[in-house]
């Protein structure tokens, strides 16, 4: 159930965050509010087109303060790996209205550049602006950003600080679990030589998201435990679910903690 209640606040933030712009909120600025009705034009054109293109380009010259011009302008770039085009245009959003942008931003710093520091920085001062815990989810749908800070951090070696971002929102009431956090967070202890907690959380996360992933982390926490029978049989579930693609996946970029076939049959062959 918190499974599909997380769907829901994602497809609640994203139709609020990415749907068109209510032009009438503008109606008292006229330059502006036909700004607004220009940028929404956009979507009439495939996405990155030059017809595309030209009604954002054509938005933001009539209104410069206009944020969602800049940032649906910014998207196209994000999509075609041209990340200096994108940065220029994302950072004009943010600094136009921080509050609504820095949660892409962030994700993006994250998913694409692995910029771990900059990530930091953008979700710390989303935090201040709103003054609650819960900041949203990333673009993807699969992480409420706390686990996306947690692993920022992990990611400039600070496991321990990592661990406790993650047990903390885990008791929160509005955090909801993603389809990835035990696994996470199991590895974490795992890296942090917690073996016992490893399994406990990786234990869980095979009742939410059963992934080759997760058996793989299974099998090498219970080899360093010297369990090498509990060790075998997870590392050919591994094998087994890699195969049969029930494995973490994107076509846009490589998560944390994802493995490869590779992964699985090197430490088969320590065994």
């Amino acid at each position: 159930m918190r499974k599909y209640l997380f769907i829901l606040v994602l497809t609640t933030f994203q139709v609020a965050l990415y749907g068109q712009q209510n032009c009438e909120l503008l109606k008292e600025d006229p330059e502006c509010y036909e700004a607004c009705l220009k940028m929404n034009q956009e979507s009439l054109h495939h996405q990155g087109s030059f017809a595309s293109q030209k009604h954002l380009s054509d938005a933001i010259e009539m209104c410069p303060s206009l944020s969602n011009a800049y940032f649906e302008k910014s998207v196209a770039f994000l999509k075609r790996g041209m990340f200096v085009e994108w940065k220029e245009l994302m950072d004009k959003a943010v600094e136009l209205n921080p509050e609504q942008h820095l949660s892409y931003r962030a994700w993006c710093q994250f998913s694409f550049l692995h910029n771990y520091e900059e990530t930091i920085k953008d979700l710390t001062k989303l935090s201040d602006l709103k003054g609650k815990s819960f900041l949203g989810v990333g673009q993807s749908g699969d992480y409420d950003l706390r686990m996306v800070l947690a692993l920022s951090y992990k990611f400039i070696d600070q496991k321990e600080k990592a661990i406790k971002i993650i047990e903390t929102a885990m008791i929160d009431k509005d955090y909801y679990v993603g389809l990835y956090d035990y696994l996470h967070l199991g590895v974490l202890y795992l890296e942090n030589g917690q073996l016992d907690k490893a399994i406990e959380s990786l234990e869980k996360q095979v009742d939410e998201n059963e992934l080759s992933e997760v058996r793989y982390y299974l099998g090498k926490t219970f080899l360093l435990q010297g369990n090498r029978t509990e060790a075998k049989k997870n590392i050919e579930s591994a094998l087994e679910l890699y195969r049969s693609n029930k494995k973490m996946h994107s076509y846009y970029y490589e998560f944390a903690d994802q493995v490869y076939e590779k992964d699985i049959t090197d430490l088969q062959n320590r065994m």
